[in-house]
């Protein structure tokens, strides 16, 4: 079983395997898309606050994780290794973080008026182009990031990315 820091669940960072981190990550966006995807037929309380627990903190860390610290690295060996089709799917997706930020404000909106009765449902067609889009950029992260982040980062590499991870968790908590 690996070393595990910086909380649990969706938090956790599994410090000698961060690429574990960033699927179980995944797997917890999923969940919280199928949620809102819920909502946009009615509902609300603990649903619509774990929602936006969710994607106001741990998607902003998992975007920081990639953003400040992997997706870098992964550009740099790409670049070492002659593999630019690596690194143009690394420049898509980070300029798609940006997108499903602007999404989710929105959506946060909505969610914050259900939350208070001001709203019955979310808009069902802005929960699909943002459940959409993160799909989509989680399906290229796992045709083309994580196969090469499993070939080209050595365990040093791994450990030092699992490392920062954990850091800016437990700097956040």
């Amino acid at each position: 079983m690996g070393q595990k820091a910086a909380g649990a669940g969706c938090d956790a960072v599994r410090v000698d395997d961060p690429l574990d981190t960033f699927a179980v990550c995944h797997q917890c966006i999923e969940a919280q898309l199928a949620t809102l995807e819920r909502l946009t037929r009615g509902g609300g309380g603990e649903a619509v606050q774990a929602v936006m627990r969710y994607f106001d903190t741990a998607a902003v860390q998992h975007h920081r994780d990639e953003d400040e610290d992997l997706f870098p690295l992964l550009r740099r060996l790409a670049a070492e290794g002659g593999r630019p089709e690596v690194a143009a799917v690394i420049g898509d997706l980070e300029r798609e973080h940006a997108t499903m930020s602007l999404q989710w404000s929105r959506l946060r909106q909505q969610l914050d008026a259900l939350a208070h009765g001001r709203a019955r449902a979310l808009d069902a067609d802005e929960v699909m182009r943002f459940a959409w889009l993160y799909r989509r950029h989680m399906e290229q992260e796992a045709a083309a990031v994580v196969p090469f982040a499993k070939e080209a980062l050595r365990p040093d590499q791994r450990a030092a990315l699992g490392l920062r991870m954990a850091l800016r968790r437990a700097a956040a908590a």
